[in-house]
């Protein structure tokens, strides 16, 4: 009798205790599972992230050839992350540019498409650079654009030991749930269940914060934090529809350091990136908070003035030379002086495109230029 109801007992035991048993199993590896192919696609999203990033910032580089920026963007990106391992820049033919950090472990064919390896230690992700070609609007068009031109590609090696770390505390939640489930059956599973998918969207709003950093990254210019030639473009697009919409004014200054090339070939290129962030300090300064001042690329710079007219922006433009005339600028070699071209152009509702806004003021840049150059031209 005894060992009957004994035997009840312990059929009734396992009968509580297993369905939980199986329950808490199945959630265990549910829970694994999603939270494991969710990090891995997070992780990898942020590699492209990463990769686009030093992209944007690497096209002008790529472009004109500048291999010592594109090694100072290389070295930045691996610094201002300790997961990044290595990041190699190919030019568009597949030689190799730039690298910095460790050796790379894997070598992805060169496509013009983004692709990414999965390694034991690390996970390589490519992606190509394309040139930034701006977009053309007017009568003669057929609406067409031109085919993205490749100009390189940028290859990014991230560590994923902290990837691995993060699955294997998860691997010990979910063996913590499961001995949890078998001891205090389905309610107790459930409470541990609710705490791991909070886990889960906290790390998911992390590492979503962490991708909007990137974005925001890939819109800012590396060395000077002005917006960079993409943010810019969308901006002026902005504002010159709104100018075509309400009849408001628009001007746009482009601005070019004088002999920049003497200045790298006698005091060294640090000394000339910090002429590039003293001409980038002194034209935030000298505008109003509704003006964008950003680095169109190299020693040029690029301001647009929205609701300021061509003889507003001329005087705006020629106390900026001013006050880069007269700044000195103290180096461990000395005191550095430099100056400053400028041209002006403003927006005319008959030639309503980026394009032509540029064109023009280009060219009074290239007449201030060939005029001796420190003055303001206006197109």
């Amino acid at each position: 009798m005894m060992r009957a109801g004994l035997g009840f007992r312990v059929r009734l035991l396992i009968g509580a205790v297993l369905p939980a048993l199986i329950m808490v199993l199945l959630l265990g590896a549910v829970f694994f599972d999603r939270y494991q192919d969710d990090l891995e696609s997070v992780f990898q999203e942020r590699g492209y992230a990463v990769a686009h990033q030093i992209g944007a910032a690497a096209e002008y580089a790529l472009f004109s050839g500048s291999h010592d920026t594109l090694g100072k963007l290389a070295d930045a990106a691996r610094q201002s992350d300790p997961t990044i391992v290595a990041v190699t820049v190919f030019d568009a033919k597949g030689k190799q540019v730039a690298h910095s950090g460790a050796a790379s472990r894997h070598h992805l064919p060169l496509i013009d498409s983004p692709q990414v390896f999965k390694g034991e230690r690390v996970t390589t992700v490519q992606t190509p650079v394309f040139q930034a070609m701006l977009p053309l609007h007017d009568e003669l068009s057929d609406g067409s654009q031109p085919e993205q031109k490749t100009v390189g590609h940028v290859a990014v090696e991230i560590a994923r030991d902290a990837l691995d770390a993060r699955k294997r505390e998860m691997l010990e939640i979910t063996l913590a749930i499961m001995l949890g489930g078998l001891l205090l059956a389905s309610w107790l599973s459930l409470r541990i269940a609710h705490g791991v998918l909070t886990k889960l969207d906290a790390a998911q709003m992390a590492l979503r914060r962490q991708m909007e950093t990137a974005e925001l990254l890939a819109r800012t210019d590396a060395l000077t934090g002005l917006a960079n030639r993409r943010a810019f473009d969308e901006a002026a697009q902005r504002e010159i529809q709104r100018a075509q919409r309400y009849g408001t004014p628009l001007t746009l200054v482009l601005a070019d350091l004088d002999h920049f090339k003497a200045i790298n070939d006698c005091h060294g290129h640090d000394a000339g990136d910090c002429v590039l962030l003293d001409f980038a300090r002194i034209l935030s300064a000298s505008v109003r908070t509704v003006d964008l001042v950003g680095r169109w690329g190299g020693e040029e710079f690029a301001i647009l003035m929205p609701g300021t007219d061509l003889a507003e922006a001329s005087q705006a433009a020629e106390r900026m030379r001013r006050q880069v005339e007269q700044s000195e600028l103290c180096l461990t070699e000395g005191v550095c002086r430099y100056t400053a071209s400028f041209g002006v152009a403003a927006f005319r509702p008959d030639m309503p495109t980026l394009a032509s806004l540029l064109g023009r003021a280009d060219a009074a840049l290239y007449r201030a230029k060939a005029n001796g150059r420190n003055r303001v031209e206006v197109g």
